[in-house]
């Protein structure tokens, strides 16, 4: 079988495979390569990557000949794509101007390391295992996400002057643009048109906004990190949500964490009981995105606990970088840099697990429980159930209060498999925390036999912005306590929930 030479866009990969999409003779193609099928990977310029694929015999290398080789063959048609097939086919350097700079010095397609197994605690006690293929699927799929997804992210946006009705009596009415005193259009609309069709043939409508918006594709900003990714054997991929509204890239990055460096950095008072990272972890990347004005593009680190899949995502101090969506900000930022500056938050993040981590020695009594209860409830992580009372004055039902409801079940059962603790750290900061983030990222079913509540999915968007709270809460809370201040005399102002519920 032959050499085929693609020149195409990174649109996921896993330390396994990397998935492309690229021009064929029949129209664009999407293709899943196997790695051991990838003899040389470039990047070049305009957000895509020359990939050398070498086919073998096998019953997989001859489907993926006949995809890429047969039915949908490459289309090279610029003088620039043949130099480029040349190069990758003879073992030359690409020619000069089709290369991107790169500052990498990491061997590309090192023998990727095993994938970590999943484990899923199903509701009887039995446990599941599996490869974890995709980037941090079972954290944000759980809790009915799934539907929410869109696989439509890879869109030029179309940004159409605002236009208003003028009534002109008798004579009909006229349409004229919305300008400032200068003539200038003050006012823009954004579609994805690839939702076009006779009800509405502009495409999705995301938003309004003034002129100086700046409704970036997706692309730019995720397509440096999704090729770096391929590069390094890292599982990655895009979701989109909202017709194309919002979108994240996910990267998972475990293997490039140094947990030894981060816990020395923290200093000899974190103790975390022999605790490694290996096999506990997943810890990566997420670049949020939209085009509706409802976020900045931002970087930030999260995480997934794997034997509970409950999502983490890290305060403050594991912040990349933030910006605006102005033509001075965002479209001039360098986003092939950032894609290298990556590595500097994988630090930080770790030191943050180490954090969560040692709220195991954290203890949390009853009392002390039902005060972080109310701190959640001022923090919007939880609603006050409805109480109902009689003409006495007595509670007749207590009714909602999906939330409330469930801390109370995992507070009780430390084996629930959404919390999924160890014994002996119940009563713990650490069983706090992942009641918490346990129940937001899968919004676990309530029932008492009688009444189930089974709450309302969170988007992605929410729930990342739920997770960061309770990190940054209970994360400031363990600092303090790490530090001398015991968490009885850092909530002794804080009424019990109880309290304030009747």
């Amino acid at each position: 079988m032959e050499d085929i030479v693609l020149i195409a866009k990174v649109t996921q990969s896993t330390p396994n495979m990397v998935e492309v999409e690229y021009p064929s003779v029949m129209g664009v193609n999407s293709v899943r390569l196997p790695r051991t099928m990838i003899a040389r990977f470039e990047r070049i310029s305009g957000d895509r990557v020359a990939v050398l694929v070498r086919t073998d015999d096998s019953d997989r290398g001859q489907a993926v000949y006949r995809n890429i080789g047969v039915d949908y063959k490459p289309l090279h048609i610029t003088d620039e794509h043949m130099q480029i097939v040349s190069a990758l086919e003879y073992g030359e350097p690409i020619p000069a101007g089709t290369a991107e700079e790169t500052t990498d010095n990491a061997p590309m397609w090192t023998q990727p390391s095993a994938q970590p197994l999943v484990t899923v605690v199903n509701q009887d006690g039995t446990e599941e295992f599996h490869m974890a293929e995709e980037a941090f699927d079972n954290m944000l799929f759980s809790g009915g996400r799934k539907k929410l997804e869109s696989m439509n992210w890879d869109f030029d946006p179309v940004r159409k002057p605002a236009f208003v009705m003028h009534e002109e009596g008798e004579a009909g009415s006229t349409v004229a643009r919305v300008n400032d005193n200068a003539g200038k259009p003050v006012a823009y609309h954004i579609f994805n048109p690839t939702y076009a069709n006779n009800a509405r043939p502009a495409g999705a409508y995301l938003g309004t906004f003034s002129a100086s918006y700046y409704p970036m594709p997706y692309r730019k900003g995720f397509g440096p990190v999704l090729d770096m990714a391929a590069e390094k054997g890292w599982p990655a991929q895009v979701i989109a949500w909202d017709e194309g509204k919002r979108a994240a890239c996910f990267v998972d990055v475990t293997s490039n964490v140094d947990w030894g460096k981060a816990s020395s950095k923290l200093g000899q008072r974190w103790q975390t009981r022999g605790f490694t990272g290996e096999g506990d972890y997943r810890v990566g990347i997420a670049i949020y995105n939209s085009l509706d004005g409802s976020s900045s593009f931002k970087v930030q680190a999260v995480a997934e606990r794997l034997v509970c899949a409950n999502g983490m995502v890290m305060g403050q101090s594991a912040n990349l970088i933030k910006l605006k969506h102005t033509v001075g900000t965002l479209g001039n930022f360098d986003f092939d840099k950032m894609a290298s500056k990556i590595m500097d938050v994988i630090d930080a993040a770790a030191q943050e697990i180490i954090v969560a981590e040692t709220m195991r020695d954290v203890k949390v009594d009853r009392n002390i429980f039902e005060k972080l209860m109310t701190i959640c409830e001022r923090k919007g992580l939880i609603t006050k159930p409805v109480i109902k009372r009689d003409d006495t004055g007595n509670v007749s039902a207590i009714t909602r209060g999906h939330m409330w409801r469930l801390l109370g079940q995992g507070w009780t059962n430390h084996q629930e498999p959404w919390v999924a603790v160890d014994k002996e750290d119940t009563g713990s900061l650490y069983h706090v925390y992942n009641i918490l983030t346990g129940a937001l990222t899968h919004k676990p079913t309530w029932t008492d036999g009688e009444t189930t509540l089974k709450g309302s999915t969170l988007n992605f968007s929410t729930l990342t912005e739920r997770l960061g709270k309770v990190h940054t809460v209970l994360g400031d809370i363990t600092k303090k306590a790490v530090n001398g201040k015991s968490i009885d005399d850092q909530h002794a102002d804080v009424p019990m929930f109880s309290a304030i519920l009747h």
